[in-house]
């Protein structure tokens, strides 16, 4: 399975909302970089403790949090996504911004992912 095939895989689950087919794409010892300076950011270790700030971050977008994919591609054990994320927060603001999701995958899993946002600030609001 190449790169892109595991991505494409943890995409089309994300997308249908099978998180249990996401984390199957995923090492048990993942690294999640989450940036900001909000509740939610920082550097979450392992699937059992990524599914829970997942969990958290559906709760405070009222399960409206939505990752389309504009385009991706990949080198080396590197695979680029830049997406655009919507959702409606707590707060009643509409966040809908661009981003760009770095993965790194090696043996046919994601092993670790870094998320960065074009407006960071307005993320973190």
């Amino acid at each position: 399975m190449s790169n892109l095939d595991v991505f494409n895989a943890y995409n089309e689950a994300l997308i249908a909302g099978d998180f249990e087919a996401v984390f199957k794409t995923m090492a048990d010892d993942i690294v999640w970089h989450q940036p900001g300076k909000n509740k939610l950011s920082g550097k979450i270790v392992g699937k059992e403790v990524l599914g829970a700030h997942l969990a958290k971050f559906g709760a405070s977008t009222n399960g409206t949090f939505r990752v389309l994919t504009n385009w991706v591609s990949d080198n080396d054990d590197l695979v680029a996504a830049n997406v655009t994320f919507k959702a409606e927060r707590e707060n009643g603001d509409d966040l809908d911004m661009n981003g760009i999701d770095l993965f790194k995958i090696k043996d046919g899993k994601i092993v670790e992912v870094w998320l960065f946002s074009s407006d960071q600030s307005k993320e973190d609001i």
